[in-house]
């Protein structure tokens, strides 16, 4: 069946109340997150394939999924305020993909180091926050995890393919899968962050607003390398691979849920209408 949830989430530590330092800095970010969680929730979802920019496994030139048997992470002070989950990787979904690829994608397995069901696939904060507001709520059975670190220098046009594949994979599929693209807009909203000032952050993320407002998301293939670069962005990438995957779907649109930038960073949250 066709995706049955898609969302861009990002993944803020602070978003997360019990990270949280002063719990009003987020606050419109976190409100929009549990919204889309109550809609991920209502969506019924067997499997969920996330786009993390940040996987420790990302292999370069590649787009790892992992296939592990489990899949695991912890964000804060383990002796002190922090969260952790777990979940089960849909190992069969994974093989389903890499073989409708027949070879034509750079994909790669990230198996870990341990052997069989004991190998656990570690959570990156770009996975966990947006699971921690969609699946992780949920009772168990829990539903599935994909996690997928898509390498920014492959070529757009494969990375749109492998949407394009996700979505045929899940139209074949009986599952109900929803995809997830982690990600934050631009880092250059603070002269006082890590990466400084730049005018193009807040360019960029009017622009990728106004394009999921306008509910066409191909507003954003025209950004250049050199923007992106000059906007500190960590989404573009994630973001191709899930316009590939509902191109094909006409009646799918945005709705933009929230946008702020209360430090140095842009964050969107939006979910597709399916």
């Amino acid at each position: 069946m066709p995706l049955c949830f898609a969302a861009i989430l990002p993944h803020g530590s602070e978003i997360v109340s019990q990270l949280a330092d002063d719990p009003k800095l987020m606050e419109k970010t976190r409100a929009a997150m549990r919204e889309a969680g109550r809609r991920f929730a209502e969506a019924n979802i067997d499997t969920v394939i996330v786009l993390d920019p940040h996987a420790e496994f990302m292999v370069q030139g590649a787009i790892t999924l992992g296939a592990t048997f489990h899949a695991a992470g912890i964000l804060g002070d383990p002796d002190d305020a922090h969260i952790k989950t777990t979940f089960e990787t849909d190992v069969l979904l994974v093989e389903e993909i890499i073989k409708a690829s027949d070879g034509k994608l750079p994909l790669v397995r990230a198996v870990g180091s341990e052997k069989g069901r004991d190998a656990v696939l570690p959570l990156s904060w770009g996975a966990l926050i947006p699971l921690w507001f969609t699946a992780h709520p949920l009772m168990d059975p829990r539903p599935k995890v994909v996690v997928v670190a898509p390498e920014r220098r492959i070529e757009r046009e494969k990375l749109l393919d492998f949407g394009r594949l996700l979505g045929q994979v899940a139209r074949k599929s009986e599952r109900r899968i929803a995809l997830i693209a982690s990600g934050d807009l631009g880092h250059g909203h603070d002269e006082s962050g890590p990466y400084g000032f730049s005018f193009a952050s807040a360019e960029h993320d009017l622009h990728f607003c106004e394009a999921l407002v306008d509910g066409e998301l191909s507003g954003i293939l025209g950004f250049t390398d050199d923007f992106l670069e000059d906007a500190l962005v960590d989404a573009f990438w994630q973001v191709l691979v899930l316009h590939g995957a509902l191109e094909s779907d006409k009646s799918a649109r945005p709705e933009l849920l929230s946008y702020e930038a209360p430090t140095y960073f842009g964050m969107a949250v939006a979910v597709w209408a399916l």
